[in-house]
């Protein structure tokens, strides 16, 4: 049995004896008469003057640099993770084609240092075409997990 199976147990066996016990993340926390002045005063300045700008911006400049490459948001995700790997095994065949073909021409595009001509710009590139499908993922990858039982520290090495 591994350390952390072993430690795990121990740790859940310490918790069921100190049954009446809160966990430390439900305890309610009173704020500060600082932390107060904060919330109600600087933080709604703070947001309109400088944080709602500031994203504002960078979600534009975002748009601005997947429309000049000529890609979706779905499409930058990372293709390695487990997740979005799951899911473009779900995916139809001609979504999977077509995000082939936007990353490639991103690709030629950012290696010649070119954008795309202004009316082939005219669409939403965050539209999350992919979200029903790692959804899916998500839930068969959940439904496998609870099935098998599986726990990261049982892998024997």
């Amino acid at each position: 049995m591994s350390f952390h199976r072993a430690f795990a147990r121990v740790v859940c066996n310490y918790n069921k004896s100190i049954e009446g016990s809160v966990p430390w993340y439900q305890v309610k926390r009173e704020k500060s008469p600082f932390q107060q002045v904060w919330d109600e005063v600087f933080t709604p300045v703070w947001f309109k003057l400088v944080k709602g700008p500031y994203e504002r911006w960078e979600y534009n400049a975002l748009v601005a640099r997947y429309r000049g490459m000529g890609i979706m948001a779905d499409d930058a995700m990372n293709d390695k993770d487990m997740i979005v790997e799951r899911a473009l095994d779900i995916i139809p065949e001609d979504i999977r084609i077509q995000r082939y073909r936007r990353m490639m021409r991103g690709a030629v595009l950012a290696g010649r240092k070119l954008h795309l001509p202004l009316e082939l710009q005219n669409y939403d590139p965050m539209v999350p075409y992919m979200a029903p499908y790692i959804e899916e993922a998500k839930f068969q990858m959940q439904e496998e997990q609870e099935l098998l039982a599986f726990h990261p520290w049982d892998r024997r090495l």
